[in-house]
Parts: structure tokens; C-alpha cells; sequence
């Protein structure tokens, strides 16, 4: 009883040890779905590009969504300011702002 007792301990702390080997050794990003598309976990996130987009240009939010385009994915954000509607993209990689 004691000895498979033991070799069962063994298999478990070396299974736990080979897992930590390979995880030191191969960085694995982790990624969400978004519907159909792959964002990886170091992107932006769409409430990340919605409060640039309303630090850069004030307003108020009312629309968000991210869409694939040109091979990249962009995050449309719509705000309203002094009763003008502004859609703004931002790429989901970088954070940076394509167009006003």
C-alpha cells in the first residue's frame, strides 16, 4: 500500500516538475475569443481604446466594437460631442489612434 502510495506521489511531482520545465521554456500568450476572431492577451482592450479615444477627443461614448480590417484588428468608437458624432479607430495591437 505504501509503495503505491509512493510512486503515486512520484508520478504527480514529476509531472508537476515537467510541467514547470516546459513552462519556463516556452512562453505561451494566452488568448480570448472575440466571436470568430483571435485577440491576443498583450492587445488593447475595447474599454482600454474607448477611454483614449475619450481622452483624446472628449464626449461621450455610445458605440463600441472591434472589427477586422486590412488583416488587423480595429476598435470603432463612436462619441458624441456638443451634439457631433465622431467615429474613431484604434488599432487593437498598439493602442494607437489610425484616424480621427
Amino acid at each position: 500500500m505504501l509503495r503505491v502510495f509512493s510512486y503515486t506521489l512520484l508520478g504527480l511531482l514529476m509531472t508537476i516538475m515537467g510541467t514547470a520545465a516546459v513552462a519556463g521554456i516556452a512562453q505561451v500568450t494566452p488568448r480570448y475569443s472575440v466571436g470568430s476572431v483571435m485577440i491576443a492577451a498583450n492587445s488593447v482592450s475595447l474599454q482600454q481604446a474607448a477611454k483614449i479615444a475619450k481622452q483624446n477627443y472628449g464626449g461621450k461614448v455610445v458605440k463600441a466594437d472591434t472589427q477586422k480590417r486590412g488583416g488587423r484588428l480595429v476598435h470603432h468608437i463612436r462619441l458624441i460631442n456638443k451634439g457631433r458624432v465622431k467615429t474613431v479607430l484604434i488599432d487593437a495591437r498598439s493602442g494607437q489612434v489610425i484616424s480621427p
